[in-house]
Order: C-alpha cells, then sequence, then structure tokens
C-alpha cells in the first residue's frame, strides 16, 4: 500500500511538474534548451584530448562543440552568435565525471543530521551527535525513520561507536538509524532491531556481523555490512517530498563544484526508476550514470528484467556492481595481511569479504559472458585479489578486447596486483581522497606506516600505463572537486603530513582522471570528457589554470557549469 501512494503521489507531482512547464511539453523540454550558437573567446581552454592541446576560442550550436582553436577559428560563428563571451583570461576545462559515487547521497543533508567530525563537519563526542538527532528530531518530527549520516567512531572522544541504547535517549518512538562514514556499517535504536526482528538470537547473515554485548550477548545496535544493508535501504526510503528535497539540494552541490555527469554507484531497481523520472522531471541536470547492484544486474542478464524504459539521452545505465568487501576505516576491509592496530579484534584480524570468492566467480563470469560491464568494490588486497581471480576466469570463458572492467577504490593494490591489472586491462578508480581524510589514521591505527604509504597507487599505476579515475564516493565524504584534483597530487593528510610521496601524480592526470578517463571508463568517450567539436557542450569555467606552477588547487573556483551549452551554475558573488 505505501508504495501504491508514493507511486500516486509521483505521479501527481509530475502532472504538477508538467503543468507548469507548459500544456503539451515533452518530457524533454523541461530540461532548458541551450542558445543556437555561442561562441567564448579570449581564454585559457584545456582541452583534455588525446594530445593535451590548449585553445582561446571555441564555439557552440545547440548541445554540441563545433570549433576549438583561435579567435580566427571560430569566427564563421561570430556573425550569427547569440552569445559571445569573453572569458577574460579564465580558464575553460571538460565538465567534471563522477567515475564512482553515490548520487543523491550528497543532498541528505536536506532531511538528515550531519554527523561527521572535522575535518568535515563539527560532531566531536557522542553527545554533539545525539544533539544534532535530536534536532532535525525537532525539525521532522513523525514516526518515520530519523537518520544521521557520517559519523566515525575513530574521531570521537569516546573513541567507540554509537549504541541502541544512545540512540533509544534520543527517540523510542520512531525507528533511527546512524550511518558510518565509511557506509558499510551503521547503528539503530531498539525499535528498529525490534521492527527488523534482530535479537540475542539472530545469527550473523553471509558477508555481515550483528554485533552483540559480550555480557548479555544482546545486539548493540551496530550492524556491519550485509547485517544493515537492508535496514538502510528502508531507511533511505523516504517519501517523496523529502526525495524530491534530497535530489534537489544533490545537483544544486554537484553543479557548484563543476559536476556535469553524476553517479550512483550501487542502485536498486527503485533507485533506478526514481533517478530515472528525476532526470526526466528536470530535477537532476547533470547526466546521470547507474551502475544497478549486483542482484538487479544479474536479473538483467538473465532476461528476467528490463532497464532501457529508464534510459535516456541523459542517463545511462552501466556496469553490474558487486561489493567485494569492507572499509579499511571500519576493520572491514579484507586484507591478505592483519590489520597493524587491531583494537578489539583479535591479533590476526585481516578483515573479511562481502561476498565469497566462488560466488564472486560466478556472477563476474555470467555479467561479463552476456556482454556487460562489471565493476566491483575492493579496498582490501585480499578482495581485490578475489576479483582479479573472478575476472582472469572470466576472460578465459569469454575473451574480450575492451571490456573495462572496474577495480572500485583498489585503496590497497599491491605493486604485483597492478601487474595483473595491466595484463588485464582492469581500470583502476581510487578514492586517492583518502590521504587527506583517514591517512593519517591509516598510518598510525589501521595499516601501518609502509602499507598506508602506498594507498592509491595512482603514480605506480600511471607508470605502467594503466589507465585510471579518481573519485570520492560521496556521500561518503563531500563532493569537493579541487579537493578531488589536489588530493592525489599533493597527498598531504588533514595534518599536513606527507602519506607516500613516490605515488603522487602531476596536475594533468589528476585532471584527466575526472573528465577525459573518467568518460572513458563509463564509455562515454565519444561524447564527453575533452572539449572536441562533435562532443557535447558540458564545461567548466575556473577562477585560474590548474596546470599554472602558481596556482594554488585549492583556492581556484568554479565560476561556471554547463551541461549541453546550458548554464547550471553560475557564481554570483
Amino acid at each position: 500500500m505505501r508504495k501504491i501512494i508514493r507511486g500516486i503521489i509521483w505521479a501527481l507531482l509530475a502532472f504538477i511538474l508538467l503543468l507548469g512547464a507548459g500544456a503539451g511539453v515533452a518530457w524533454w523540454r523541461l530540461h532548458p534548451s541551450p542558445p543556437d550558437v555561442q561562441v567564448w573567446t579570449n581564454g585559457q581552454i584545456l582541452t583534455m584530448d588525446a594530445e593535451g592541446r590548449q585553445a582561446s576560442a571555441l564555439a557552440i550550436e545547440g548541445d554540441r562543440i563545433v570549433a576549438v582553436g583561435s579567435e580566427a577559428d571560430v569566427q564563421p560563428w561570430l556573425g550569427k552568435a547569440d552569445v559571445v563571451l569573453d572569458l577574460e583570461g579564465r580558464t575553460v576545462v571538460p565538465g567534471f565525471i563522477e567515475a564512482h559515487g553515490h548520487f543523491p547521497g550528497a543532498g541528505l543533508t536536506a532531511v538528515a543530521a550531519d554527523l561527521n567530525s572535522p575535518p568535515i563537519g563539527n560532531v566531536r563526542t557522542i553527545d554533539d551527535a545525539l544533539a544534532a538527532l535530536r534536532k532535525v528530531d525537532a525539525e521532522r518530527p513523525g514516526d518515520d525513520w530519523l537518520i544521521g549520516f557520517g559519523y566515525d567512531d575513530t574521531m570521537l572522544e569516546e573513541q567507540r561507536h554509537l549504541t541502541r541504547a544512545d540512540l533509544d535517549s534520543v527517540s523510542t518512538t520512531r525507528p533511527i538509524l546512524a550511518m558510518h562514514i565509511s557506509g558499510h556499517m551503521v547503528v539503530v535504536n531498539s525499535l528498529a532491531l525490534q521492527q527488523a526482528g534482530i535479537t540475542s538470537e539472530t545469527p550473523d547473515p553471509p558477508g555481515g556481523e550483528i554485533r552483540k554485548d559480550p555480557e548479555s550477548g544482546e545486539p548493540t545496535g551496530l550492524l556491519l555490512e550485509t547485517a544493515g544493508r537492508d535496514l538502510q535501504l528502508q531507511a533511505l526510503d523516504m517519501p517523496p517530498l523529502q526525495q524530491i528535497a534530497v535530489v534537489r539540494s544533490a545537483a544544486d552541490t554537484y553543479a557548484a563544484q563543476g559536476f556535469t555527469t553524476v553517479q550512483n554507484g550501487l542502485a536498486t531497481l527503485e533507485q533506478i526508476k526514481g533517478m530515472s523520472g528525476a532526470s526526466k522531471l528536470g530535477l537532476i541536470p547533470q547526466r546521470l550514470v547507474i551502475w544497478p547492484k549486483d542482484e538487479v544486474g544479474l536479473e538483467v542478464v538473465a532476461g528476467a528484467l528490463d532497464l532501457s524504459p529508464f534510459v535516456s539521452e541523459r542517463v545511462y545505465v552501466g556496469a553490474t556492481k558487486f561489493v567485494g568487501d569492507g572499509s579499511i576505516q571500519g576493520y572491514t576491509g579484507f586484507l591478505s595481511e592483519p590489520y597493524y592496530n587491531t583494537g578489539e579484534h583479535p591479533a590476526d584480524y585481516r578483515g573479511y569479504p562481502n561476498i565469497d570468492a566462488a560466488t564472486l566467480g560466478a556472477a563476474v563470469k555470467v555479467v561479463h559472458c552476456a556482454g556487460q560491464q562489471v565493476a566491483v568494490h575492493g579496498n582490501g588486497d585480499a578482495a581485490i585479489d578475489q576479483f582479479l581471480d573472478a575476472w582472469t576466469a572470466a576472460l578465459r570463458a569469454c575473451p574480450a578486447e575492451d571490456a573495462r572492467p572496474v577495480l572500485v577504490h583498489a585503496q590497497m593494490a599491491r605493486y604485483d596486483q597492478l601487474d595483473r591489472m595491466k595484463d588485464l586491462a582492469v581500470v583502476p578508480s581510487f578514492f586517492s581522497a583518502h590521504v587527506y581524510y583517514w591517512g593519517d589514521r591509516h598510518r598510525d591505527i589501521f595499516l601501518g606506516p609502509e602499507r598506508a604509504a602506498r594507498i592509491s597507487p595512482a603514480a605506480s599505476a600511471a607508470d605502467l600505463g594503466i589507465r585510471f579515475t579518481t573519485h570520492l564516493d560521496t556521500p561518503v565524504v563531500p563532493i569537493d572537486s579541487m579537493l578531488q584534483l589536489w588530493a592525489p597530487v599533493a597527498r598531504l593528510t588533514s595534518s599536513g603530513q606527507m602519506l607516500g610521496p613516490e605515488e603522487r601524480i602531476s596536475v594533468e592526470q589528476s585532471l584527466r582522471a575526472m573528465t577525459s578517463d573518467a568518460a572513458w571508463q563509463l564509455h562515454l568517450e565519444d561524447d564527453l570528457g575533452s572539449i572536441e567539436p562533435g562532443k557535447l557542450a558540458d564545461l567548466v569555467v575556473l577562477s585560474a589554470n590548474p596546470l599554472d606552477a602558481e596556482a594554488n588547487l585549492r583556492d581556484i573556483e568554479i565560476e561556471r557549469t554547463l551541461v549541453g551549452g546550458v548554464t547550471i551554475y553560475e557564481r554570483t558573488d
């Protein structure tokens, strides 16, 4: 009944939006049309094409680039231009492409409690986290889910996870879910445990853990990996008006950071339907790449599900996504050697996989042999071994020249594993901002100095000729394009210490990982990723040239963001 009611509400909202756009307006016209002709001159245009050419002017017809070069090269379009923009020396780059993330998670701030600690937020204690939840509870009263996100036990003064008792002090009359910053575990209150039927007798599910009090045997409220996934999905199944608020907030945030293509890298069928509809309604001005989660992708390749109705000129359905392990900072990443400081775990603790090797191998082969792209989350090196073994077997069964399997995060990739990735044509997508956000704790707590120094080994990958991308895994960390650009170049932790200087890459390599290489990873290079005639006019105007040796990457500002020649963000201050 709840889904039926929500469907009716969505239909009414669609009807209202259509009326507001004018009677008889086609779906695509809810996205504004670009000017017929635009000419931009007097700029520093970093094309990010194969040769790395730079230009000073470009011309756009409708949503496509038609000329890139000098002022003389765009002269034929000046006489018919609706828009002539003097860039006054500003820099233009291709629109930033999210190689991996969880759109619209960045919009959770519109409806949920922000529990992040510095350097992201201001929560330093358990009481701070509970106060943030109480504030949202007062602002959004009711009996539906109360959500918090981003808490980090290693950054709280108490150095512990939240508990059911903590959350019960906020409310016992509505279910509460607090998501860990890793995205791989949640804490829920007693009511949520009761509604889920989780008791002291409930066994751990495969690939997950129900944390229990060692004395009483009762659940503490902490649910790791697969144990908390269903409850997390239930909590995020918000009422339509809240969903719209989340989507609009996320779209605005991404636009202000120069992202013209966003991604949901682990989508349920309901999420696919909702995001596709939101795009058609004009609520998402960016292009959207959706990776169906494993169960959905397997249904597609089995012929039991058709996702084509949800594809459009702005919505792409790509790789089937598998989650191989958890997170290093959550002690659920699957390592080949024990954690440096195992904390409450045994001395030989190495984490664990989300999916056993046999199951992963069989599923990867099925998806690949059906001609679909594969993406697998792998943080720990043992999880990466499982994926590389699975991919080797899949290629043996169904040889392919250009499959572009994506290893998401690839955080603990060893040098021998990079050699295998080169041989197998695997595309690593590095979460390089880990160096900034968790580098100090990786060095001192989770991994130790030697292993921490080689997390996200982008320079080693580049030396082998491996094409790679970078991402922020938002909402795990905020979407921040200049931090994403800077992090693999500087490799500085939040305390300002260098971590693994030998793995630093150049600014151009980092920029390619967010533009041309990201488009290639997603099989969108024919239309996106570089500024060339014939490609879509997805562009970003920057306040300074990141390739300038004097530029401070963190200080560069986004001046304007365009998708298909239409401005979706312009700085006004």
